[in-house]
């Protein structure tokens, strides 16, 4: 049976223990609270979250705290050259994730700027989701609505 890929951008609320947490545990904005809270319920989906600095890692990896910059999140900026290492960095993770695996889709829950540091996922040969218009609630429904798909699929 073909996975399912979730890919999380970072979130400005995080979990502040000092302890190293896995990056779905360390953040706590609202796609990563409905990812954890309908997550338990499926086996299909694998998860990749975005640090700060725009670089993929496995959900499972241990992440240290770090504050988030400045104090508001929506006035971050990201010049081109971070934006296109990054974008780099990501597709040569992507590559290998995307290789050794057979996805069936992947869900990008995350901002217009964060997205812009992935990289083109159209010659994959997978479905992709990006939710780009309502606020943060209907992207966060749509998220809970393609998790929980898995779930009535296995009924």
């Amino acid at each position: 049976m073909a996975k399912r890929l979730l890919i999380l951008g970072p979130s400005f609320r995080r979990n502040k223990t000092n302890d190293p947490l896995p990056a779905l545990d360390r953040y706590d904005g609202v796609f990563f609270r409905v990812a954890r809270k309908y997550l338990e319920k499926v086996k299909d989906v694998d998860v990749v979250v975005m640090r700060d600095d725009l670089l993929l890692v496995d959900g499972e990896a241990l992440m240290p705290y770090i504050p988030p910059a400045g104090d508001v999140w929506g006035r971050q900026y990201f010049s081109k050259e971070e934006l296109g290492k990054a974008r780099e960095k990501n597709e040569d993770f992507l590559d290998k994730k995307l290789r050794n695996r057979r996805y069936s889709e992947i869900f990008i829950a995350m901002g217009k700027k964060h997205r812009e540091a992935l990289p083109d996922l159209s010659g994959y040969n997978v479905r992709v989701i990006f939710p780009t218009h309502g606020g943060p609630g209907p992207k966060a429904r749509a998220l809970r609505e393609w998790i929980i798909r898995g779930c009535v699929s296995e009924r």
